[in-house]
């Protein structure tokens, strides 16, 4: 009797080892705490529910975890059925991590398979419906579960293209070409950004076209368009008298085919006063110069000379009173050609607009004090309207 006595004792401590942790009363006794929050559970209330598995050992730690595992489900079934992304998604997604963490305890299992497919079911409709955002959110939640992540890049492409962004659109559309109708989405996503570009040349917005074929690539003939339409920019730049930006936008050019060589006589005429000329430019604003200076045999020019070789109330005459001191020793500020420029190609801008490539052997001065012998090539900007060239603006090749 004895030895029955003392293995129910034996029980009993094994018992409350396994419900036990709440000390007190026997209301709130670890066998009363699990019942309790067996009830809780049975009737859905998962936040009592856990509160009362949290009061219970053993068990007790993997029954909270359950009940807010099932909490998150059900806050993610509401959210679903009013389209409510914003509290669906991680709802859905923290349900399924809680049962993920305890594995084969009780139904987690099929929990967290049905909580999968809920929310890659609703992730579809709402890619069905161009919801794109949403949809992307919810097929990411899943972490790349079966096809998730290819369709998740294809709503956020999807997404880009709604906004119009179609260059991005079709290079996201590219990454996965095996999913839905990517393939095809790509190529007409860029066949219309196309479009665009061309119809932002035609209708005089050269700038913003060549932006639009340079984005393109290499797609059709969209490089061979981004030069001849730079062009078209760089003759507008000329009309307005933005010397200094379009000499800029010649020199990023890479087939220079795209404008006319000067004649015979015309190039002659420009070789000869380029002989005459030793410029001196300073580096303002980046690779935009301030100016060309002139010297005949008996020195350096005076600034207000120089003034002569500058439209009045351009943007050249602008950056000189801005940038250059009044009292300019202009030997201190630059490259000097010591010899005469060659040039080597000439060409034709516009209507009395030409672009000469001249190379000269001259000394740096400034930085370099000692005056070394250096080479240089230039761009040199010519207006040929008046009887003389007239050098508008120089830039560094």
């Amino acid at each position: 009797m004895k030895i029955r006595h003392l293995f129910l004792s034996f029980l009993f401590l094994v018992t409350v080892s396994l419900l036990g942790g709440c000390a007190g009363p026997a209301s709130d006794s670890p066998e009363r705490c699990y019942k309790d929050g067996q009830e809780a559970l049975a009737a859905e209330n998962f936040a009592e529910a856990a509160a009362a598995f949290e009061k219970a050992a053993s068990f007790g730690p993997l029954m909270l975890s359950y009940c807010l595992a099932r909490e998150q489900e059900a806050l993610a079934q509401t959210a679903f059925a009013s389209d409510d992304a914003d509290q669906a998604v991680p709802a859905c997604a923290e349900a399924i991590s809680g049962y993920t963490a305890i594995s084969l305890f009780r139904d987690t299992d099929t929990r967290a398979s049905d909580c999968r497919n809920l929310l890659y079911t609703k992730s579809t409709d709402w890619m069905n419906r161009g919801l794109y955002a949403q949809a992307a959110a919810g097929f990411d939640a899943l972490g790349g579960w079966q096809d998730s992540a290819g369709l998740a890049k294809y709503c956020r492409a999807s997404l880009l293209l709604a906004q119009n962004s179609r260059v991005e659109a079709a290079a996201l559309f590219s990454e996965i070409p095996d999913v839905l109708d990517s393939a095809a989405q790509a190529e007409t996503a860029r066949a219309q950004a196309y479009e665009e570009a061309v119809s932002l040349r035609d209708h005089g917005d050269p700038l913003a076209a060549v932006d639009a074929f340079r984005a393109l690539g290499d797609y059709r003939d969209a490089p061979q368009q981004a030069e001849s339409t730079t062009v078209l920019l760089i003759r507008s730049l000329l009309a307005k008298g933005s010397y200094a930006e379009s000499l800029d936008k010649l020199s990023r050019l890479t087939d220079l085919s795209v404008f006319p060589a000067a004649d015979a006589a015309e190039a002659e005429s420009v070789d000869i006063f380029l002989r005459t000329l030793i410029g001196v430019w300073l580096n303002a604003h980046a690779r935009v110069m301030n100016g060309f200076f002139s010297r005949s045999m008996n020195g350096f020019f005076s600034r207000s000379l120089l003034q002569s070789y500058i439209e009045p109330g351009g943007e050249l005459e602008g950056l000189l009173q801005a940038e250059l001191p009044d009292d300019l020793p202009a030997e201190n500020y630059g490259f000097v050609f010591n010899e005469d420029g060659q040039v080597e190609s000439l060409l034709k801008l516009d209507d009395g607009f030409l672009a000469a490539r001249v190379h000269g052997t001259g000394s740096s001065y400034g930085d370099n004090a000692s005056g070394n012998a250096m080479n240089a090539t230039v761009w040199v900007l010519l207006d040929t309207r008046g009887y003389y060239p007239v050098a508008l603006a120089v830039l560094p090749v």
